[in-house]
């Protein structure tokens, strides 16, 4: 353990201004995932950090992703930036995904968020029960925007024929779904909370276990049903340990900074990830993968 902090102190002390870094997103702009990414970005900026942010979404993040395993070079200079709605919940219907996203190697984890099931303020459905006592003479359509809101609705509304899931890769365009009203409700990302606690949106429940915004969560609505969501940075197969703990020692001490935590909680409505070293990341996925392929 002594050997491994050394390290990571040596990495931090040499970053330099020469040091470039892609950050890939597998999302489009303006969701939770890409303001995030570009939170970190201007704070890895004022340690010398050159970051490029490139957006690359499709397919719930599986297309970002898997052009990044296969193209993305182990030379310290590329992270991608996605959370377990593609790393987990994406690889649990094919075996194959889940061997392909085991080549990423875990830098570490970033926050912790949960999502929201909304409508439009002019919306008839303003409550959950509304929602459901509609799906009982009529079709519903509901967005998501990721791979694990996706599986997490499907759950929920399994047995309702009138309910129907329509994926969306991010907020952004889930969002653009609801208020075109292509979709009579959607999951977004707690990113949008603040438009629900002041009127712009209604808010029908939360996925995590307590409510936020003045919204109650399924859970106290008598569902037994919650999603919490992660976001963190990984690097390309085959990158050394000597980068990975480079990138680590510098996020990390971004997390650590009092006034960016705040920032993040505020601006995106997410907390810090509990510190944990990238080969306990690692485990903590790896853990999560299977607790939900059960």
């Amino acid at each position: 353990m002594k050997k491994l902090f050394l390290t990571l102190l040596f990495s931090v002390l040499t970053a330099h201004a020469s040091d470039t870094l892609k950050i890939i997103v597998p999302y489009a702009p303006g969701g939770n995932t890409d303001v995030t990414a570009r939170m970190y970005a201007k704070e890895l900026a004022k340690h010398n950090v050159d970051v490029v942010i490139i957006n690359r979404p499709g397919a719930e993040g599986k297309v970002g992703q898997n052009e990044f395993i296969n193209n993305a070079k182990p030379d310290g200079n590329s992270l991608l930036f996605t959370g377990n709605g593609s790393i987990v919940y994406n690889t649990l219907e094919n075996i194959e995904d889940y061997y392909t996203m085991k080549k990423l190697v875990p830098v570490i984890q970033t926050s912790v968020l949960g999502q929201i099931l909304l409508t439009k303020n002019n919306s008839p459905y303003k409550t959950y029960s509304q929602l459901i006592a509609a799906s009982k003479d009529k079709q519903i359509n509901i967005g998501t925007g990721s791979g694990s809101t996706r599986i997490f609705a499907e759950e929920l509304f399994a047995g309702n024929k009138n309910i129907v899931i329509v994926p969306y890769n991010g907020d952004a365009p889930v969002m653009s779904g609801l208020l075109s009203n292509t979709v009579d409700a959607a999951f977004v990302t707690f990113v949008h909370g603040n438009k629900v606690a002041n009127g712009e949106l209604n808010g029908l429940a939360v996925t995590t276990e307590v409510g936020s915004f003045g919204i109650k969560s399924f859970k106290e609505q008598g569902i037994n049903k919650n999603l919490t969501m992660w976001n963190g940075f990984f690097a390309p197969p085959n990158t050394s340990d000597q980068d990975r703990d480079k990138w680590f020692s510098l996020i990390q001490k971004v997390k650590q900074d009092t006034e960016f935590r705040e920032a993040i909680r505020i601006q995106v409505n997410s907390l810090m990830a509990p510190t944990r070293l990238p080969e306990q990341f690692s485990t903590f996925i790896e853990t999560e993968y299977r607790k939900h392929k059960r």
